[in-house]
């Protein structure tokens, strides 16, 4: 990545005395990255600092520390690893990430879109094994796009930007879009619930994006947001041919606007992704022009091949087997044989009159001058492979008449409507789609503030839904709330406290109130205790200071006075006592209330 080309004034500082900022790498909208320097462990790292008008904030600054927390738990190769979080005496609030120097999914489009299937899927399968392990530790990325996935100099693909999402996100007006447009599923934009569905449909915006060359919709950022929420995105083939059908639809279910119709998580996806893949044909790579029989070049230096191989390369070159046409473009025996491939289509297959050197091309073979010699591009082969061949033959042959008898007649054609299981447990649902004639069930887990543990949220695809007799229908299962830790709340403003209870994921209980001489509305006492590990959703009860009395005050008749004064002032009333002539028990024996004042009678 580029440096910036004017100096940041925080190039050369020092944060914590144990990172050293080097230079600018890039400026978001909430944080600027910088290449930095851990001088304790001589490592590079990355410097995540976020913007000062985002640390100022004290609840901001608390939730980023806590998912700051969530993101370092997530340790996984095809992830940037978050190293270390720090907030500063003056207020600098960073992120220490691993350091990935290689370019960004973005580079990577811009240089090679339209992007062959296989190369698409093998960029996309490490970014979805990244998001996979984080949703089955119940984080969601949120701003999925080519920018936030690095490739390393050797080629490794990481999802980058885990940390602080989500605290970003509640500190952003309820009318913002979080992250880029051009990605964000519909409920991102609209009022649904966000989940790992979410970060699926980005998945298959950038799927789109790679097999295309451009996202599906642009124009203005109001524009891109109508169009996600009202419009389907087109299948990558509308826009450029040959693109495989299950390419087309791995985009089209990915990006689906019913997120209840997308595949549950990345790990679902990953799954489609891999069956994708091993659908596709196996690469095509041509016998080596150093090894095979063939001779490409003459006295004349000029190629020439017979019509048969010429329309292979041909077809190739026009996107029909792109494997081969890589294959083929980057082919080498030396520089001449490097320039040459690349044009085999145009010197091979005009019949309108081109001329090569050697001569047109006519009939069945390229007109050459006598003294080149023909090319043979097919080694000749011998019994023994022409043998095993026809073995390897009979046994496709076998192997696909199974597979048609399969498909057409047996169970596997036969189709299965999904049935209702939500709300059962896992065995129970289990037995409900065998018996509906599912028997292809996988089960996924996901945390759950509303689903009690062990039960069935939902099925994917969903209940209703017509499936084949060997199609996998996953069953989503509840593990019931996340668990978080009770922030201490003691001390607090009683806003301030709801706050704090809500961004841990709890929810505020009662409000109880009682007479203190602490400032009015200060938390007096909290339940759950401070540090309980509770489930995700949990209430939390407050108490907190009045300055008033509150209710009724307590019976003190039958205290000695100097008690029952004590108990009443305590709380908050005011005491008068009337002592008849004579009295000398110092016993209370009558009370009476005028609003805050309490009359006593004692003798």
């Amino acid at each position: 990545m580029p440096s910036s080309s004017t100096h940041d004034p925080r190039e050369g500082t020092r944060l914590e005395d144990r990172y050293t900022v080097l230079r600018r790498i890039a400026r978001g909208g909430s944080a600027t990255v910088y290449e930095g320097l851990d001088e304790r462990l001589d490592r590079p790292v990355a410097l995540k600092i976020m913007h000062p008008h985002l640390a100022d904030d004290s609840s901001f600054v608390r939730r980023a520390q806590r998912e700051a927390r969530s993101a370092a738990r997530l340790q996984h190769p095809d992830v940037v690893a978050v190293l270390d979080q720090g907030h500063t005496p003056d207020g600098v609030l960073y992120l220490a990430l691993e350091y990935v120097g290689g370019p960004t999914l973005r580079d990577v489009i811009s240089r090679e879109s339209p992007m062959t299937a296989r190369r698409t899927l093998d960029l996309l399968i490490p970014v979805l094994r990244g998001l996979a392990q984080a949703h089955r530790i119940g984080l969601i990325h949120r701003d999925v796009k080519p920018e936030n996935v690095l490739l390393t100099e050797d080629g490794q693909v990481k999802v980058a930007d885990f940390g602080l999402m989500r605290a970003v996100d509640e500190h952003t007006a309820s009318t913002t879009v979080l992250g880029t447009v051009g990605y964000a599923a519909p409920e991102l934009v609209g009022d649904g619930p966000v989940d790992q569905r979410s970060d699926v449909y980005a998945v298959g915006i950038m799927a789109y994006e790679m097999l295309t060359g451009s996202r599906p919709y642009t124009g203005t950022a109001l524009q891109v947001v109508n169009a996600h929420v009202s419009r389907d995105v087109p299948a990558p083939s509308s826009a450029v041919p040959g693109v495989p059908p299950a390419l087309d639809e791995f985009v089209l279910r990915a990006t689906a606007r019913d997120a209840a119709r997308r595949p549950a998580d990345a790990a679902a996806l990953l799954d489609l992704a891999l069956a994708v893949r091993r659908s596709l044909p196996a690469p095509h790579d041509p016998p080596s022009l150093a090894e095979a029989p063939t001779e490409a070049f003459g006295r004349t230096g000029r190629w020439s091949a017979s019509t048969d191989d010429a329309a292979t390369v041909a077809m190739a070159s026009q996107g029909q087997d792109p494997d081969a046409t890589r294959v083929m473009g980057t082919h080498r025996t030396g520089d001449r044989a490097a320039a040459i491939l690349p044009h085999l289509d145009g010197e091979t297959t005009s019949m309108t009159g081109a001329q090569s050197a050697a001569g047109p091309l006519t009939g069945s073979t390229a007109r050459r001058a006598p003294e080149v010699p023909r090319v043979h591009l097919n080694p000749v082969l011998s019994p023994l492979h022409v043998g095993v061949a026809l073995i390897l033959f009979a046994l496709l042959l076998t192997v696909a008449g199974f597979l048609g008898w399969w498909l057409g007649s047996a169970p596997g054609s036969a189709t299965a409507t999904v049935p209702g299981v939500a709300g059962q447990d896992t065995a129970s649902a289990e037995r409900a789609l065998n018996a509906a004639g599912i028997s292809n069930v996988g089960v996924r887990s996901t945390t759950s503030r509303d689903a009690p543990e062990g039960t069935v949220i939902s099925t994917d695809p969903g209940e209703s839904s017509t499936v084949s007799g060997i199609e996998q229908v996953n069953l989503l299962v509840s593990e019931g709330p996340a668990r978080v830790d009770v922030p201490a709340l003691t001390g607090m403003a009683a806003d301030a406290a709801r706050s704090a209870v809500t961004d841990a994921g709890l929810a505020v209980g009662t409000v109880g109130r009682t007479y203190s001489t602490q400032a009015v509305d200060t938390v007096l006492s909290q339940s759950p205790a401070a540090g309980a590990s509770v489930g995700e959703g949990t209430a939390v009860d407050l108490t907190v200071a009045a300055d008033t009395p509150q209710g009724a005050p307590p019976n003190v008749v039958g205290q000695d006075e100097g008690e029952a004064r004590s108990t009443l002032e305590s709380q908050g009333y005011t005491v008068e006592v009337a002592t008849p002539v004579g009295s000398h028990l110092h016993r209370v024996v009558r009370q009476r209330e005028e609003g805050t004042t309490v009359l006593l009678t004692v003798l």
